[in-house]
């Protein structure tokens, strides 16, 4: 009876603490809950059929000790519990920090807080949470905006949706722990709420563009208000929530690149950039401009001879890296997945648990620097296994490359940049040596968003807008998020100290009883 109770009481506790700790019943927390409720059941009724024989002096006197301890326990719990809440104390013990707010949440909340003590309109956004009574999500929610909410001005409402009919059929909301943020008579709607989800919203509602982005199209570059998931509207949308208004520029027709802009992306051209594009863009580098290319192997785009003459060495190669093994169904290696980093702010605070994702990539070399005063920086690396292959035969998924008998192992950078002061402007460049990463199939993978930002902000000389994004955890994304990769530790992880626990548990009581 003793051991069943034990048993039943580690499963249910272990089950309930992966509940809490995913944010939803798994099959390793369910299976738990199961089997201590199975447990706890099976040893009350055996305890109940010999309840007859505590009813003794003798009984009640050994008993007594034990039940006035636990009775004392359970109201010293309920005691503090209470006192917490009164107190308005939270402590955080998700294995990922889920209620520890990201650097960028809180600059953010900090700006608004800023603007809402400003004279003029009211800058002070609501945050209003629609719920069915016994939705055990909007628990966690409730508590992620009040974190949010001590952290700046934001004001949080919680409403029952069978009560709140009105509201919930002016925001179009059709189901429960959906988010409706305000501000000035906008608002977003966030019907998967997360840290990072409601940053993304928060951002659109109180950033303004005040920078102009231009898109390079015309030669088959990656198109930003496509939709699939080719497409690249996801990045466009984000970068016009960071403060940029994306506008294409179709360099087949123009002389010079406009003197609005902040910087110019080019995405992975399939034909090559014709000569009097590239010399404007010669012109607009010379004169303090700022570029972010985005590069595949095989593609000839026309860039590699103005890179080149800036510092970059691009050999169209095609980087294996054995180390990431077999991705989306491709052979092993060709999709690296990058977690060596220098110290720079287009890689702020990447590195071995922050990783980005690479598809079919190539390599960006440091080459000869244009002028003295130039530095040009190499700032994401494969693994040391990585040796390059001919993208000729190997881009059309029929296998694994063929490894040459003279390949060279080593670390090989993907992601370069270049600074370059010229006159009272300073010039910079960022390559990548993939665009795959940042359409919208991918750009969620990972950190390869933040990357892509990064790259874009500290091109514009914005370093202060960088920062490690909170992450949105979006379902059904390949590869594995982070969210997932701890859900799986959970389910995995945890059985080994549960089964260590039972084990000690069971012996304790075998030496007590013998």
């Amino acid at each position: 009876m003793r051991q069943l109770a034990l048993l039943g009481t580690i499963a249910l506790a272990f089950g309930l603490g992966a509940y809490y700790a995913t944010g939803r019943l798994g099959a390793f927390g369910g299976i738990n809950l199961v089997l201590g409720v199975v447990a706890l059941g099976v040893s009350v009724a055996l305890a109940l059929r010999g309840a007859r024989r505590l009813s003794t002096p003798d009984a009640r006197r050994v008993l007594a000790p034990p039940v006035l301890a636990l009775l004392a326990s359970v109201g010293g719990a309920v005691i503090l519990e209470r006192a917490v809440d009164a107190l308005d104390l939270q402590l955080d013990w998700t294995f990922e920090g889920r209620y520890e707010l990201a650097d960028a949440t809180r600059a953010l909340l900090t700006d608004m807080e800023e603007q809402a003590d400003a004279p003029g309109p009211d800058a002070s956004p609501r945050a209003t949470l629609f719920c069915d009574e016994f939705d055990p999500r909007c628990r966690s929610t409730w508590l992620l905006l009040r974190t949010m909410s001590t952290a700046g001005s934001l004001e949080i409402v919680r409403l029952d949706l069978d009560q709140a009919v009105e509201e919930a059929d002016r925001f179009g909301i059709s189901s429960s722990n959906t988010v409706v943020l305000e501000l000035d008579g906008r608002f977003q709607t966030v019907e998967r709420p997360s840290e990072g989800s409601l940053f993304e919203a928060l951002q659109v509602l109180l950033v303004e563009p005040d920078r102009v982005i231009y898109v390079a199209r015309g030669e088959g570059e990656g198109d930003f208000q496509r939709t699939d998931e080719i497409g690249y509207s996801g990045l466009a949308a984000q970068l016009e929530a960071e403060g940029f208004r994306v506008r294409d520029l179709i360099l087949a027709h123009v002389s010079e690149i406009p003197a609005d802009a902040a910087a110019l992306l080019i995405v992975s051209p399939e034909r090559g950039i014709r000569e009097p594009a590239q010399e404007a863009l010669n012109r607009y580098l010379e004169g303090g401009g700022r570029l972010v290319a985005l590069l595949d192997p095989g593609r000839p785009s026309g860039l590699d001879e103005i890179l080149e003459a800036w510092g970059f060495d691009l050999p169209d190669r095609l980087v294996v890296d054995p180390a990431s093994g077999p991705v989306e169904g491709d052979p092993p290696g060709v999709n690296p997945i990058v977690h060596v980093y220098e110290q720079h702010p287009v890689v702020h605070r990447l590195g071995p648990t922050r990783m980005i994702f690479l598809l079919r990539a190539r390599p960006v070399l440091p080459g000869r620097k244009p002028a003295e005063n130039d530095r040009i920086r190499t700032l994401a690396y494969t693994s040391p296994r990585a040796w390059l292959a001919d993208p000729e035969g190997s881009l059309d998924g029929s296998g694994a490359p063929a490894r040459p008998a003279d390949a060279r192992e080593g670390y090989l950078p993907v992601v370069a940049a270049g600074e370059y002061p010229r006159g009272e402007r300073e010039a910079r460049i960022v390559v990548i040596g993939d665009s795959d990463f940042a359409s919208n199939r991918y750009a969620r993978a990972l950190y390869n968003l933040d990357l892509a930002l990064n790259a874009v902000h500290w091109a514009t000389q914005q370093d202060a807008r960088i920062v490690l994004r909170p992450k949105g955890f979006p379902p059904d994304q390949f590869p594995l998020t982070p969210q997932d990769t701890l859900r799986m530790f959970y389910g995995v992880g945890l059985l080994l100290p549960e089964l260590l626990l039972a084990g000690a548990g069971l012996a304790w009581l075998r030496r007590r009883t013998g």
